[in-house]
């Protein structure tokens, strides 16, 4: 009788084992976790009442194309501006990408005792970038503003400008 038992516990044992399947978390690209990455970091300067500010969006298409929005903020004592850009950077190889993109730039200069005037040109963006590593960043950008109106501070029609961003 004792075997029986023991013969019947293990078979009913073993086949209620063998009926539970293994539920596996789902992988964080069927998640569309790892797809979104951001980046930004803000700051003042108190003696001079500037605020300057900067975010970056990004969306991974696929392995080698990404959506990125940019952004950034700053207020100046003679105008206070505001630049966004959409752009799509495709990587031909793992550490180097080429970009292009679009940009609105609005700038809201300050007079005193006058009305502020406001200027929106628009930009295409196009360029080269290169990712040392995790921290270090370089990017080559042509930033040509196609207005008939190149007017404010930052409004030249043509500009070749050389970034770096390291991270820490």
């Amino acid at each position: 009788m004792r075997n029986l038992r023991f013969t019947f516990f293990t078979f009913f044992t073993m086949s209620l084992l063998m009926s539970q399947s293994v539920d596996e978390l789902p992988s964080e690209s069927s998640l569309g976790i790892s797809r979104w990455s951001y980046d930004g970091f803000s700051y003042a300067d108190f003696g001079t009442q500037e605020q300057h500010s900067y975010f970056s969006v990004m969306y991974r298409l696929s392995p080698k194309l990404q959506a990125e929005l940019q952004g950034f903020y700053d207020t100046y004592r003679t105008a206070d501006i505001f630049d966004i850009s959409l752009r799509l950077k495709w990587y031909p190889s793992e550490k180097m990408y080429l970009f292009s993109g679009v940009g609105l730039q609005i700038e809201q200069k300050k007079v005193l005792g006058e009305s502020p005037v406001l200027s929106m040109p628009m930009r295409v963006l196009n360029g080269v970038g290169y990712e040392l590593n995790d921290a270090m960043q370089l990017e080559a950008v042509h930033d040509l503003n196609f207005n008939a109106n190149s007017s404010g501070s930052n409004g030249i029609p043509s500009l070749l400008k050389v970034k770096g961003k390291y991270r820490f």
